[in-house]
């Protein structure tokens, strides 16, 4: 069975008066994104990941704090229209796996394969595929509901995740008719 992955499609992430704000380029993937879900939800399980930092989390030494637990900006964006039907997994480091209970999740609802997206590229997403590819899971990647911070980190993920991890690298056009 396979479940969608949406990686940290969050507001301080996605919305220009975030606390890391990944860019204008993130708006085009917020369509296809909603496109995925609206093809994908009573098919699939959809299960956000959503970054979920403390005030003091060690990784405001690398990054600006953002995404603090229970804050506006650490809600799912409003475009994808979360519901009580989709699972959430709340996160504190890169991959979805680390700390969570993700995997149980998965196992649980009989997931083998997961379809990813969301942002960024080479970090929280790469990682989370890094994971789930080592967990044993079947991966699809879509290229076009995924972004970075800037076109370098962009390709880097994408060619790492086909390259090293195998994970299949696909656009939403020519998954939408395999749910």
């Amino acid at each position: 069975m396979k479940a969608l992955i949406v990686v940290d499609m969050q507001k301080d992430f996605c919305y220009p008066e975030g606390a890391l704000y990944i860019g204008d380029h993130v708006r085009k993937i917020i369509s296809t994104t909603k496109e995925v879900l609206e093809v994908a939800r009573g098919k699939i399980p959809i299960v956000f990941t959503q970054d979920w930092h403390r005030k003091d989390d060690p990784e405001f030494n690398i990054w600006p704090k953002h995404c603090i637990q229970n804050t506006w900006g650490a809600e799912i964006i409003d475009e994808l229209n979360p519901s009580e039907v989709d699972y959430f997994v709340k996160k504190r480091r890169y991959s979805a796996f680390f700390g969570t209970d993700l995997d149980l999740l998965l196992r649980e609802l009989g997931v083998n394969e997961l379809i990813v997206c969301g942002v960024v590229t080479n970090i929280c997403v790469l990682h989370t595929v890094a994971d789930a590819v080592m967990r044993g899971y079947k991966v699809t990647v879509l290229k076009d509901c995924t972004t970075a911070l800037n076109e370098y980190d962009y390709e880097y993920g994408i060619k790492h995740m086909k390259e090293v991890l195998r994970a299949k690298i696909t656009s939403s056009k020519d998954l939408k008719t395999s749910f």
